[in-house]
């Protein structure tokens, strides 16, 4: 089995899930005579809903140009409006084990580490920002303190109230010439879930914060505010690089 690469944008999942909603959304124009696309250096030999002569909805096209904010799905994804939005991208050359990891285990694992991430970093340029205007060094040992007390607190949440509203699955061919070098499924997975029941959520995690100085309060307000408007979430590079050569064409 290759190693599953793959994308989030922003998102978990939790145990208790009952289905998955359906959304429609407008095609992308993309759309092969048969089930192949020419791509150059990539190849589609197959898609969901190719047999059917089904266009590549556009909100895919969207996640392979590397564009995965709310502000920009819900102009083709309506429901997505007053949602927070999440997005998973899994690859291997199996696709029900794609598939499945993707849903049920990769988007719950991931979203800790992600939320501590964007946490710590929020915290180190506020540290450094309030530094500099001040004209004084950052103090190593606090800013360590208050970096590890973001990621503590967050590392580990879990949400509820995420539901899939839209997922779909390429399988492309790497061509070396006239050879095939390769084979993989890629899957594709939108989430979305209540803006204000992931607040209410995220409020109840950041709860241990130190908020007993001023400063620290309008810290916490900054990093609250970092992890909110925060949309996409990657643990691996090479599906971002991937994405600047793999150029759908008609």
């Amino acid at each position: 089995m290759k190693k599953l690469h793959l994308f989030l944008l922003f998102g978990l999942i939790s145990a208790c899930f009952i289905g998955c909603a359906t959304t429609k959304t407008s095609g992308s124009g993309i759309k092969g005579k048969s089930a192949s696309v020419n791509t150059g250096k990539r190849v589609i030999v197959d898609y969901q809903g190719a047999t059917l002569g089904k266009e590549v909805p556009e909100w895919v096209a969207l996640l392979v140009e590397g564009q995965y904010s709310q502000k920009v799905l819900s102009l083709v994804m309506p429901d997505l409006e007053h949602k927070k939005v999440f997005v998973t991208m899994g690859r291997g050359d199996n696709l029900d084990f794609v598939q499945t990891w993707t849903d049920l285990v990769d988007i719950e694992t991931e979203v800790g580490g992600t939320l501590e991430r964007v946490a710590g970093k929020a915290v180190e340029a506020e540290m450094k920002g309030r530094a500099a205007a001040s004209g004084k060094q950052v103090e190593p040992s606090e800013m360590e303190r208050l970096v590890n007390m973001y990621r503590a607190s967050l590392v580990n949440v879990r949400f509820s109230g995420l539901e899939r509203t839209a997922s779909y699955w390429i399988e492309t061919q790497v061509m070396d010439g006239k050879k095939v070098a390769g084979d993989y499924f890629e899957y594709y997975a939108v989430w979305k879930m209540d803006e204000k029941l992931f607040d209410k959520q995220l409020k109840e995690a950041m709860t241990k914060i130190d908020e007993t100085s001023t400063e620290a309060k309008e810290l916490k307000e900054i990093v609250g505010k970092k992890l909110r408007e925060s949309v996409a979430i990657s643990n691996d590079e090479s599906v971002v690089n991937d994405a600047d050569e793999f150029v759908v064409s008609n």
